[in-house]
């Protein structure tokens, strides 16, 4: 099938799934953590299936995830909720993936080859393989959700992406669902403040395990205010 075409239908799917999701509320659902757990339960053990939908859905049409692992914690507890999260995650970063290989790398490229997101990680997976989809997936470079599909666009193998943004995922989802299931079961007192603080410093160290790795390896890794106000010109010149 020629790429244009390809991109006719991707878009033309596209647009009828957004409109989709924004008139019948899905999208306002989906930011809502008060609302979503009572919905979630309501399915009972459809609610497993539902949530992982809902996950990937999010995160296809570049909504925040960190709603959807919250609400996780909050319905499912910690290993469950990990558990899920974990699935979907994985499930709609290779979608994400293999969407933006289908459409074609030459044809995204016309017409997103020139962003501050692409360029940056094109120039890192030229310089440093592998070793720079790992630290991107640990520091927080650039939006999670974005990455799935420049990666997409990448020489990297369809397996090295999906196994290496599972293993890299997985410490804070757990964080994020473990914090969540705390507060929804004991509320806010001085021993979840203290739970909290412990998780927000293990993210802390992780990242700056990380950035050490990257100056062990020699990565470099990109400015994200650089980033940042290449793609606010972008926007502005559009």
């Amino acid at each position: 099938m020629n790429a244009e075409y390809k991109l006719c239908i991707a878009c033309i799917i596209f647009g009828a799934i957004v409109y989709v999701i924004y008139s019948s509320g899905i999208a306002s659902l989906l930011t809502d953590v008060q609302h979503l757990p009572s919905v979630i339960r309501q399915y009972g053990a459809l609610g497993y299936t539902l949530y992982i939908l809902l996950f990937i859905i999010a995160t296809l049409f570049l909504m925040p995830g960190s709603i959807l692992v919250i609400v996780g914690g909050i319905v499912f507890g910690t290993v469950t909720g990990t558990l899920l999260s974990f699935i979907a995650a994985t499930a709609a970063s290779a979608l994400s993936f293999l969407l933006a290989r289908w459409i074609g790398r030459e044809l995204l490229l016309k017409y997103v080859g020139h962003t501050a997101i692409f360029q940056a990680i094109e120039r890192g997976m030229t310089r440093s393989g592998s070793d720079f989809l790992i630290l991107t997936r640990l520091i927080p470079l650039f939006p999670y959700n974005i990455q799935n599909y420049a990666y997409g666009l990448t020489a990297i193998s369809f397996w090295s992406f999906t196994l290496i943004s599972a293993i890299t995922t997985l410490p804070g989802l757990l964080l994020y669902t473990a914090m969540a299931d705390e507060l929804a079961t004991g509320g806010i007192t001085p021993v979840f403040i203290l739970k909290l603080c412990l998780a927000g410093m293990a993210l802390f160290t992780l990242i700056q395990a990380a950035k050490a790795y990257a100056r062990y390896k020699q990565v470099v890794l990109p400015d994200p205010g650089k980033t940042k106000r290449s793609l606010s010109i972008n926007k502005n010149q559009g």
